[in-house]
C-alpha cells in the first residue's frame, strides 16, 4: 500500500463522515442484506396514474408557480402537505428577500394589450420583469427594429428614444445558417446595477457553468446530437446535426424563438430609451400563447409584449410605416414577497448519527407552466416509492431541496442566494443523488399554424458524467422501465457515433454533485417548449401524460436504487474523466506522433486494469496501479498533456484512498 494511502486511512474525514466512526459501524449494520424493493423497481409501490393525474390536474389549476405568486403559494402548500404525508422530517423554509414583478397571467389578459394603428391586436404574452405602463398604457409611433437585417441597417438606438419598438425575430428557418444575421447588439460600455430583485443593487455573478464540459463541438441547439442510447430510434427520424424540422419537432424552435429577445432587451431596448416595446416571433399562435422569456433578464423598465407570426404581420408592417400604437401592460410589484426554498428529510437507518449517508433529489418548484415546474410532483412520486420501505430497511437517507430561483430575473447565476452554500450543514451526508424536470410531457409539432400533440411522448433526456458503469445504469433504467423516447447522455465524452452529445440543457440541479464533492448522479429531464413549456392553461390533458411520467419516475427509482445500494465510488465521474482523457487524447500530445495510436491504446489499456480493480472494489490495488499509469503517462506524452493526465489521476487517486476506507467500514460490499 502506498504511504499516501496509508496516512489518508488513519487520519482523513470523507465526506463529513469520520474514519473513526465509520469503523463502529457493527457487523450486522455492514452485512444486511438489501430489501428486494432496492434491487428492483416494485411497480407497486410507485403512485397509481390516478393519483398522477390528481397531482397534475391540481397543479395544472393552479396557474403558473412564479415564485411568491398564488400559484406558487398553493404549489408549495401542496407539496408540504404532501411531504409531512410521506414522513419526511426537518421540513424547512428557508426565506431570500424578493420583489415580485406580476401582471395578470393567461388566459386572463386584462393587465396587457396592443392596439395598432387604431385595431386591437392578439396579444400572446407579456414580457415578464418589463416595468409597467399602468391601466392607461403608453401611446406612441412604432418604429422597426427587424433582426433579418444587418445591424447597419437598422435604426441607430438614438431613433428608438420615446417609441414603441416593435422588434421582428428571425426566423427558424435561418437559425444555423449563413443567412442568418449576426445579432449585431454589442453590450452597453456601463452596465447598470442589477436592482429590484434582490432588492439591494449588486452587480450580477457569473453562472458556475454545467455540471460537466462539452467534449466535441455540438453546433447550434437545433437537432439532435449524438448519445450513449437511445430508445423507440424509429420516432427520430431526423438524422443527427441535421435541424429539425417543425412538422417532426417545435421544442428547437420554441427555444430559440424563446431567447431571441433577450439580448436586444439589454443591448437596445434598455440603452435607447424606448417608451415600450413589441417582439414578433416566428411562432403559430397556439404556440406562442403564454411565451416567457428564458433565461429570465432581470428587471427593465420598457413594457414588452410578445406577439405570434399571425396577428404580429399587421403591426411589422405599421410599424415600417410608423404608425401609432397604444400598449399597455398595467403590472405591479410585490416588495418582500414571501418567497423561500425548502430542504426535507426522508430518514435513513443511519439517519441522526455520524454514518448517515444520503442521495440529494433537486429541483425548482417555480415556473410557468405544469411540465416546466412540475419536477417535484416527479420527487414526490420517488418519495411516494421510498416512503412505503421501512426506515431500517433503507440504507441512506434522501435529501429533497426545492428551489425557488429558475425563474427569478437574471436566473440563478446572478442571484447571491443559494440555500446549498449557505447552509452547508444540511447537504454534508450527500453522496449522490438525481436532478428531476418536467416530467410526463408530450411532444408538440407544428404544420402552418396547426399547433398540436404529435401523439408521441416528449424527449427523456437522461444526463451524467462519463463514468462507465454509470452509463451503463442510466441505459438499463430507460430499457428496464420502458421510458419511451429517452436518451442516456454523457456530454463529456464522444458518442456513439464518435460525435459530440446533446449538450447538458440547463443543469444547475446537477451542478450541486459537483460543488458538494463530485458524486455520482444522473439529471432525468422530459423536454419542455413543446409540452407546456408556455403558462397556456389548463393544459393538463393536452400536453401531459401520466404514463410518461410514471416511466420516468420508475426510471428515476432504479437510478436511486444504484446510488442506496451500489458502490458509489466506483460510480464516481473522476473515474470517466480518466478515462475520457485517455481515450481522446490528440496525436500531438504524444512524444511520438506516428505511434500514436498504439501508445494511446497502450495507456487506455493501463486504465482498464485500474478499473477492473474498482469494480472489484480492490481500492488498495487500484491506488497502486495508478502511479504506474502517470509514470507511463510521463514518459509518452508532452509536459502539457502529461501533467494534465495528473490532474486526473490526482482525482482518482482521491476516490480509490476513500473507497478502501468505506470497504473496510463496511461500507462498501463485494
Amino acid at each position: 500500500m502506498q504511504p499516501r494511502l496509508k496516512q489518508f486511512c488513519r487520519t482523513l474525514a470523507i465526506g463529513g463522515v469520520l474514519v473513526s466512526s465509520l469503523a463502529a459501524l457493527t457487523a450486522s449494520e455492514a452485512q444486511q442484506a438489501h430489501s428486494a424493493k432496492l434491487v428492483t423497481v416494485d411497480r407497486a409501490l410507485l403512485p397509481s396514474q390516478a393519483q398522477v393525474q390528481t397531482w397534475i390536474d391540481q397543479k395544472d389549476s393552479f396557474g403558473p408557480a412564479y415564485t411568491a405568486g398564488p400559484g406558487w403559494q398553493k404549489f408549495m402548500g401542496l407539496l408540504h402537505g404532501e411531504l409531512k404525508r410521506l414522513g419526511l422530517v426537518n421540513i424547512s423554509d428557508f426565506r431570500f428577500p424578493y420583489t415580485r414583478w406580476y401582471t395578470t397571467e393567461f388566459p386572463d389578459k386584462s393587465g396587457w394589450s396592443l392596439t395598432s394603428d387604431g385595431a386591437p391586436v392578439e396579444v400572446a404574452a407579456y414580457g415578464t420583469q418589463s416595468g409597467m405602463t399602468g391601466p392607461q398604457g403608453v401611446t406612441a409611433p412604432m418604429i422597426l427594429y427587424d433582426l433579418t437585417l444587418p445591424v447597419a441597417q437598422r435604426p441607430a438606438l438614438s431613433a428608438l428614444k420615446g417609441k414603441i419598438v416593435v422588434v421582428k425575430q428571425q426566423p427558424f428557418a435561418t437559425f444555423g445558417t449563413p443567412t442568418r444575421a449576426p445579432l449585431g447588439v454589442s453590450a452597453p460600455s456601463a452596465m447598470p446595477a442589477y436592482c429590484g430583485n434582490p432588492p439591494g443593487c449588486t452587480p450580477p455573478e457569473t453562472g458556475e457553468g454545467l455540471p460537466s464540459p462539452q467534449w466535441g463541438t455540438p453546433g447550434p441547439v437545433m437537432s439532435y446530437k449524438d448519445y450513449e442510447y437511445r430508445s423507440d430510434p424509429e420516432t427520430f427520424p431526423t438524422p443527427l446535426f441535421e435541424k429539425i424540422p417543425l412538422s417532426v419537432e417545435s421544442s428547437f424552435r420554441n427555444r430559440d424563438q424563446f431567447g431571441q429577445i433577450r439580448d436586444v432587451i439589454t443591448n437596445v431596448l434598455m440603452p435607447s430609451g424606448a417608451a415600450a416595446a413589441v417582439t414578433v416571433m416566428d411562432m403559430s399562435p397556439l404556440a406562442s400563447a403564454g411565451t416567457r422569456i428564458h433565461a429570465t433578464p432581470r428587471q427593465f423598465n420598457v413594457p414588452l409584449l410578445m406577439l405570434d407570426r399571425v396577428a404580429g404581420a399587421k403591426v411589422l408592417a405599421d410599424a415600417a410605416a410608423g404608425k401609432p400604437a397604444k400598449l399597455v401592460l398595467d403590472a405591479h410589484e410585490e416588495a418582500n414577497a414571501n418567497a423561500f426554498e425548502t430542504v426535507a428529510t426522508l430518514p435513513g437507518r443511519n439517519f441522526g448519527t455520524p454514518n448517515d449517508q444520503a442521495i440529494l433529489l433537486a429541483t425548482h418548484v417555480d415556473g410557468p407552466s405544469i411540465v416546466e415546474d412540475d419536477g417535484a410532483l416527479g420527487i414526490l412520486a420517488v418519495l411516494h416509492y421510498y416512503a412505503q420501505i421501512p426506515q431500517g430497511d433503507r440504507p441512506k437517507s434522501i435529501i429533497v431541496f426545492f428551489e425557488s430561483r429558475h425563474f427569478v430575473p437574471g436566473t440563478e447565476g446572478s442571484y447571491p442566494f443559494d440555500t446549498v452554500k449557505l447552509h452547508p450543514e444540511l447537504f454534508k451526508t450527500v453522496t449522490g443523488g438525481l436532478a428531476l424536470e418536467h416530467f410526463g410531457g408530450l411532444q408538440f409539432i407544428e404544420n402552418g399554424n396547426d399547433y398540436k400533440a404529435s401523439g408521441r411522448a416528449a424527449t427523456t433526456y437522461i444526463w451524467g458524467w462519463p463514468n462507465p458503469l454509470a452509463v451503463e445504469e442510466a441505459t438499463r433504467a430507460i430499457k428496464d422501465q420502458g421510458v419511451p423516447r429517452a436518451m442516456n447522455l454523457a456530454p463529456a465524452r464522444p458518442g456513439v457515433h464518435g460525435k459530440a452529445q446533446q449538450p447538458w440543457l440547463g443543469g444547475g440541479f446537477s451542478r450541486y454533485l459537483v460543488d458538494l464533492g463530485g458524486w455520482p448522479g444522473w439529471h432525468i429531464s422530459g423536454d419542455w417548449p413543446s409540452a407546456g413549456f408556455q403558462a397556456y392553461y389548463p393544459g393538463a390533458k393536452a400536453r401531459v401524460s401520466a404514463d410518461v411520467f410514471l416511466k420516468q419516475t420508475a426510471a428515476a427509482v432504479q437510478l436511486a436504487n444504484v446510488l442506496m445500494v451500489k458502490d458509489i465510488v466506483a460510480l464516481a465521474p473522476a473515474w470517466g474523466y480518466l478515462q475520457t482523457a485517455v481515450a481522446t487524447l490528440d496525436d500531438k500530445a504524444f512524444l511520438d506522433s506516428e505511434h500514436a495510436a498504439a501508445t494511446r491504446a497502450s495507456l487506455a489499456k493501463d486504465f482498464a486494469a485500474i478499473f477492473e480493480q474498482v469494480k472489484a472494489a480492490r481500492y488498495d490495488q487500484a491506488a497502486a496501479l495508478l502511479p504506474m499509469l502517470e509514470t507511463h503517462a510521463e514518459n509518452v506524452l508532452t509536459a502539457a498533456e502529461s501533467g494534465r493526465l495528473r490532474d486526473y489521476i490526482e482525482a482518482c487517486e482521491h476516490w480509490s484512498e476513500r473507497g478502501f476506507v468505506w470497504k473496510a467500514s463496511g461500507l462498501i460490499r463485494n
